[in-house]
């Protein structure tokens, strides 16, 4: 395939990006014309559909207003704002937040901010954060370490270190063998098992997805998980560090996903639509007791990126906490996921459709070549890479990856289309799904 001159330094280097040129709620538009329905919010990020007017005048004003203030220097109102909306939709389960510009600095400082707590805690031989297998935490080296994707730490295995991981929740192939009836709560059990063998004098805290994200597009644990790793980190004076960056702010059609598990965790990290998909976001959140243990002693938590807690940034939460709850757009992202579910569900004929799961407005598929076996579709087809061009040839937008099967092989995408999506828009991207799977099954020989 011959491609196009271009200066840009895309993911796919041998293929043409097709250019968008206008985005109008759950809709994108190329330069030639040709419309998409986004499916999947981007990278399950645009909560808030595209082209809200709202939205570009709360950017156009603020800027006109206060573009930037440091934040080791100042505060801002729209900061202030910010902050006391996300601590009062946790209920008061969280109660300081930290903003950052995305996801991946949001859990690098989550982790920070835990060896911080044991530090003036008197602890400071507690420093190791154990993740689980089948994670997905960020891309940037602190975050990979925390990662266990097989198909993203691969290239970069050299830089990673200082990782521990358990087998994840995900009951669909549980690495115990065991069903969410029969089970023991194996996987959740684990944790203490790597805390007693590392040593609790060295463990600071565990960083889990409530429900995960594209390492395993919407699984979701037993409900009592949450419950169980809650007492073994209080046990063992380990902090729960929940990522919520894509789970949160209404993705999961709760404000923040732990409630699905009435589980709060002691730290959060946020981003994707915390500010609606409008502006890059992201937050480390805490409850009193961590930030109160700091405040206490040593009174400083050093962990200052350039553009931390900017009033642009924190302008653009307000807004999207306005526009969520004018809306009532959390109660319909509860609502438009299970009409989602249901049709979803209608596909389940399709002969490589192995598990449909998720919460929300969050729904993965998970395909095999088996359906009794499981067996995972052969890796040298490229099946992800297969629906997502036949996608947008077809005019629909998906997110997809590899890797589910302890990263050696197994395909799957997530839906996540903008709160704002009708149930005819859901038909619409369904019946174009439909007939993607029944091409894509045809060239992998079904």
């Amino acid at each position: 395939m011959t491609v196009k001159k271009t200066n840009t330094f895309p993911a796919f280097l041998n293929k043409e990006s097709r250019s968008i040129v206008k985005g109008e709620g759950v809709y994108l538009f190329d330069d030639q014309g040709k419309r998409y329905i986004d499916a999947s919010g981007g990278p399950i990020m645009s909560n808030l559909g595209h082209g809200l007017k709202e939205m570009a005048e709360t950017l156009y004003n603020q800027a006109l207003k206060n573009e930037y203030v440091f934040y080791m220097d100042f505060t801002t109102p729209e900061l202030e704002a910010a902050c006391t909306g996300i601590c009062e939709a946790s209920g008061g389960d969280m109660d300081r937040v930290f903003l950052v510009s995305g996801g991946s600095e949001a859990t690098e400082a989550s982790i920070k901010l835990a060896r911080k707590y044991h530090i003036d805690a008197g602890n400071p031989s507690k420093f190791k954060i154990i993740s689980r297998w089948m994670s997905y935490h960020g891309m940037t080296q602190g975050a990979m370490n925390l990662s266990g994707f097989p198909f993203r730490r691969r290239d970069y295995t050299p830089y990673i270190s200082n990782n521990y991981h358990i087998p994840p929740a995900y009951c669909y192939r549980c690495w115990y063998n065991k069903t969410p009836e029969t089970c023991n709560l194996e996987c959740a059990n684990a944790l203490e098992t790597e805390i007693l063998c590392q040593g609790p004098e060295s463990v600071a805290g565990f960083i889990a997805e409530p429900i995960s994200g594209m390492s395993l597009c919407g699984a979701t644990p037993r409900p009592d998980y949450f419950k169980r790793v809650r007492e073994i980190c209080d046990k063992h004076d380990v902090l729960l560090i929940m990522d919520e960056v894509m789970t949160g702010f209404g993705r999961c059609g709760k404000f923040f996903a732990y409630e699905h598990f009435e589980t709060p965790p002691d730290i959060m990290a946020l981003g994707k639509g915390l500010a609606g998909g409008y502006f890059p976001a992201g937050a480390t959140v805490s409850n009193s007791r961590v930030f109160d243990m700091i405040a206490n002693n040593s009174g400083l938590f050093i962990s200052v990126h350039t553009w931390a807690g900017n009033p642009m940034l924190a302008a653009m939460i307000n807004k999207t906490m306005d526009y969520l709850e004018e809306h009532q757009l959390i109660q319909r992202s509860a609502e438009m996921g299970e009409y989602l579910a249901r049709q979803l569900e209608n596909l389940r004929s399709h002969p490589t459709i192995g598990d449909i799961r998720g919460q929300g407005l969050m729904r993965g598929i998970e395909f095999v070549k088996d359906k009794e076996t499981k067996e995972t579709l052969p890796p040298e087809n490229m099946f992800w890479l297969v629906l997502n061009e036949l996608a947008q040839d077809m005019g629909l937008v998906i997110d997809c990856s590899s890797g589910c099967d302890r990263g050696q092989a197994g395909d799957q995408l997530m839906f996540g289309p903008p709160f704002t999506v009708t149930e005819a828009e859901i038909d619409e991207m369904v019946e174009i799904f439909d007939r993607v799977l029944t091409q894509a099954e045809k060239q992998v020989g079904f």
